[in-house]
């Protein structure tokens, strides 16, 4: 099963996450693993991919619904703060939005730009780990300091006042010393050396009471896994412009080997040249996230196109109809005894001499076929046309 990799700001292990229960701690850092490197923009998550992270069994819908909101509730309650000086300091909400929809079964969710550094504008130390290790241990406390530990993950070794820690873990004032060995340092011990190779707890006392504890661990060996190499091919007109793309300053950065594989699965070739063309134009700032791109290219993809066709110009044969109608009007200032005879003729007779008369129409004025607009100057002239068939 292929990891996926939670990753953040370190401020936020200064962040006591005490009041939440295990499933609370399952949804938010699942939540955090989908907003990973989208920005802050506003992301749909369905019911069922946000259990799938978070492995989360229980079926019953309602129960899920108030877990994402007793969730959101602690989000709330969560001290988030940045520190500018000694004497100034901000606080911020994590979300701007975050609506649950049950009769969908999704959610949305749209994370504050303050939030966002500590997500995905990491410029310092950071810690990862992976969540699928983090769901599956069953310990709120196991969680809590799972997190912590990966901190230190480089220097393995973590040492933490015996206050401190509690408050980062939640551990209520009310445990004795020996609730406090069996409920919350029992279960970390069983759980985490299975992903801390050798984790060891060594208790430091001034005088007679222990004040600090110090988490110690092994370096692991990485079984290095040697990874098929993917190939892409593209065509070469596609190839000239991904290159001309890239010479977009704000554009460089994002049209790597591997966004350019995700922008090939997630296109044909024909919609994404032309989404690739209206990125180059459209962009002249800085993108905020691969998403953000995406979204502009989904743009250029769904831009209505025009073509102007330009047509033969039909004025002289118009002008040619129109003399002729204009002739024959001029022409007809009395009835004709023939037409009188044609009046009276059966219908089948006039209709076969009406086809004739079109047709000496239709050469006379050098077409082949009858348009509404040939129909209406036929008509002022088809007295006319019915004389000549007549007399001819």
């Amino acid at each position: 099963m292929s990891k996926k990799v939670v990753r953040y700001n370190n401020d936020l292990n200064s962040v006591t996450f005490g009041s939440f229960r295990e499933k609370e701690l399952d949804l938010f850092f699942s939540i955090c693993f989908k907003l990973k490197e989208l920005g802050t923009d506003e992301v749909e998550i369905t019911f069922e991919e946000l259990k799938e992270l978070s492995d989360y069994s229980n079926r019953n819908v309602k129960r899920f619904i108030k877990d994402l909101e007793s969730t959101y509730d602690k989000m709330l309650g969560l001290n988030i703060k940045m520190k500018h000086s000694e004497l100034s300091f901000e606080k911020f909400n994590l979300f701007t939005t975050y609506s649950v929809h049950g009769d969908t079964k999704k959610i949305r969710i749209k994370m504050s730009e303050k939030f966002d550094y500590l997500l995905n504008k990491i410029l310092g130390n950071y810690t990862k780990f992976d969540l699928i290790d983090f769901v599956r241990l069953k310990s709120v406390y196991s969680k809590n300091l799972f997190k912590l530990l990966k901190q230190w993950d480089s220097v393995r070794e973590y040492k933490v006042s015996v206050v401190d820690f509690k408050e980062l873990l939640g551990v209520s004032d009310k445990y004795t010393t020996a609730n406090f060995n069996t409920r919350v340092l029992g279960p970390i011990m069983e759980e985490l050396p299975h992903h801390f190779k050798g984790l060891s707890l060594e208790k430091i006392k001034t005088g007679r009471k222990v004040t600090h504890l110090k988490f110690t661990w092994e370096i692991e060996k990485q079984e290095v896994i040697e990874k098929e190499k993917i190939e892409i091919q593209i065509t070469e007109s596609l190839n000239s412009i991904f290159e001309k793309v890239r010479k977009n300053r704000f554009l460089q950065e994002w049209l790597t080997e591997k966004n350019i594989y995700k922008l090939i699965q997630m296109y044909d070739e024909k919609p994404l040249k032309k989404g690739l063309m209206y990125l180059y134009k459209e962009v002249k700032k800085e993108m905020p996230s691969f998403s953000y791109l995406i979204k502009i290219i989904e743009s250029g993809i769904e831009e209505q196109e025009f073509d102007i066709k330009v047509m033969k110009d039909k004025t002289v044969v118009d002008k040619k109809v129109e003399e002729i109608s204009k002739e024959v009007r001029e022409s007809e200032e009395v009835e004709n005894p023939l037409l009188l005879a044609y009046s009276k003729m059966p219908k089948t007779i006039q209709d076969m001499l009406l086809d004739q008369a079109k047709d000496l129409y239709m050469k006379d004025v050098n077409i082949k076929k009858m348009n509404a607009t040939h129909e209406k100057f036929f008509k002022a002239a088809q007295k006319s046309y019915i004389l000549k068939v007549l007399g001819s």
